[in-house]
């Protein structure tokens, strides 16, 4: 990918406080994007701000991913400080830890599930909107979702049933939404 690719744009990173969410957050800065990196803990989220190049052009805050009130907030800081949304998404965020199926507690489904599947699925719903309809005004509508997922949602793994099914389940929603959205 040439440098630059992203000048300009906003992008709004989930799980942006370690792993995958911060290399993507420390890849699009050095490609020119002004970074939103966004993580459950402001801390491990103003640490990758640290470690971005000009780490006054983006923007590091606390959001739960689970919270529409979290959402909507990130999304209004982004507008507020570049001036429009995001146009470009990635849903990094996420849990998983091997544990047997037979072990797994209602409360890991419940928290597993809304991380990674209604979190996925609620920040990209208040994006779009955002994005077609910044201001009360229809936008150029122009962006990109990028939904991290994992290989254990196409093939299943001993040990991760749960965590599996809730990345099977990204796949799905990100094949539909984008089929939704294309129309």
């Amino acid at each position: 990918m040439a440098s630059n690719d992203f000048g300009g744009q906003v992008a709004l990173v989930t799980g942006g406080g370690s792993g995958i969410g911060r290399f993507t957050c420390l890849k699009l800065a050095r490609d020119g994007a002004h970074v939103v990196v966004t993580d459950v803990s402001l801390e491990a989220a103003r640490q990758t701000l640290s470690m971005m190049p000009s780490p006054e052009d983006h923007l590091a805050l606390q959001m739960d991913v689970t919270r529409q009130s979290d959402v909507q907030g990130v999304i209004s800081a982004s507008q507020d400080r570049f001036g429009k949304p995001p146009s470009l998404l990635v849903n990094s965020a996420g849990i998983g830890l091997m544990a047997p199926f037979l072990d797994a507690t209602e409360e890991c489904i419940d928290k597993y599930t809304s991380i990674n599947l209604k979190g996925t699925m609620l920040v990209t719903q208040i994006f779009i909107k955002a994005l077609l309809h910044g201001d009360d005004e229809p936008s150029e509508g122009k962006g990109a979702v990028v939904n991290i997922s994992s290989m254990s949602g196409k093939t299943g793994l001993t040990g991760m049933a749960v965590y599996a099914s809730t990345k099977a389940g990204v796949i799905a929603f990100s094949k539909s939404c984008a089929a939704e959205m294309a129309r």
